[in-house]
């Protein structure tokens, strides 16, 4: 192989091998979103399990506990990374999405119908579809 051609292979390499660190988020960032979504996704574990798992591509298991004390449990894995950006506006979307139904305190699986779609439980006891602001790969879980 001529040297000239050596210097795109190498220069693709180089870009594949540095692609997941590109991907990550800043710690600080991840915490401040975290922060942010505390109270609304149930919990401070639920809020990084969100942003971590959004952000990495990974799968994200929610727990919430009513004050009736009745635990909802959801799960899913996102289709693929987000950035900071991503991961911020999905969020807010699900949250405005939600709030349009009534819901500013979410169980866990109303979160997850918000972010990937499915049935969401109305305050009034009814249920609607909502498409969700993401798509998903894997079998949901909850």
């Amino acid at each position: 192989m001529r040297p000239q051609r050596l210097i795109p292979a190498a220069l693709c390499a180089a870009l594949v091998a540095a692609a997941p660190a590109w991907a990550e988020m800043a710690a600080g960032d991840a915490s401040s979103l975290s922060s942010q979504y505390a109270a609304w996704a149930g919990s401070k574990s639920n809020a990084d399990a969100l942003v971590s798992g959004l952000a990495r591509g990974a799968s994200i298991t929610l727990v919430t506990t009513a004050p009736d004390r009745s635990v909802s449990m959801a799960g899913f894995t996102p289709a693929s990374p987000m950035s900071a950006a991503e991961v911020r506006g999905a969020l807010g979307s699900a949250q405005r999405s939600l709030a349009r139904l009534g819901i500013t305190h979410p169980n866990a699986e109303q979160i997850q119908a918000a972010l990937i779609g499915g049935d969401v439980a109305l305050p009034n006891g009814a249920t609607r579809n909502v498409a969700g602001v993401l798509g998903t790969r894997g079998p949901a879980v909850g």
